[in-house]
């Protein structure tokens, strides 16, 4: 992502713009850009406010399901949010730059998953390579992996895309077992576009 927030101004930027234009009927507040694209505060609240100069996002006041203090009963209170302006005049292909442009750093991948249990395989399809459909976005084996870890890995790809992922985690058994018996799903998967990250399976 350097080289796009060397273009945007920030990373923070690249990421709230493919969140909007990832999801254009999603109404966000503050803490929903603040979670979904893991930056800080100040940095949404500046990001969300330059984004609303470019007329890119408009604000849009909504009701949110929030906890009352001391109690688990939901209340629907008034918010301010933002959400794409779909009448932004170059919107289509500034969402077709943001999707041809979006790439992850395999050297970074394999690092945060270290520590995550023994991974045999890691597959990128669908959203992460371009592609809108596909059986999932992530497919994932191996043993012994650590579910909150795999889970933040997911997080941090997902704040990378802008968009939620759908990935799979399988143990090498079950994988294996899978691509001997042809599989349906495997089959979605590895018959069509995607990109392996990590192969240690290949000669299995």
């Amino acid at each position: 992502m350097e080289h796009l927030s060397k273009l945007f101004g920030s990373p923070a930027r690249v990421k709230l713009l493919r969140l909007f234009i990832f999801n254009p009927e999603t109404v966000y507040d503050r803490d929903s850009v603040i979670q979904s694209s893991r930056i800080t505060p100040e940095t949404a609240s500046r990001e969300l406010a330059a984004l609303a100069r470019a007329e890119v996002i408009n604000r849009k006041t909504f009701y949110k399901e929030v906890v009352r203090p001391g109690s688990k009963k939901l209340k629907k209170r008034k918010t301010l949010g933002w959400m794409l302006n779909e009448k932004y005049p170059h919107l289509e292909p500034l969402e077709q730059f943001l999707r041809d442009s979006l790439t992850v750093s395999e050297k970074e991948v394999k690092k945060r998953l270290r520590g995550a249990g023994t991974v045999k395989m890691l597959v990128f399809a669908g959203i992460l390579i371009g592609e809108a459909e596909g059986a999932v976005d992530i497919m994932l084996i191996g043993d012994r992996l650590k579910e909150n870890s795999v889970k933040q890995f997911v997080r941090v790809l997902e704040a990378e895309a802008g968009k939620e992922l759908r990935y799979m985690v399988l143990t090498t058994d079950d994988y294996l077992y899978r691509r001997r018996v042809r599989d349906k799903f495997v089959r979605d998967v590895m018959d069509f576009p995607h990109h392996l990250i990590i192969d240690k399976l290949s000669r299995d």
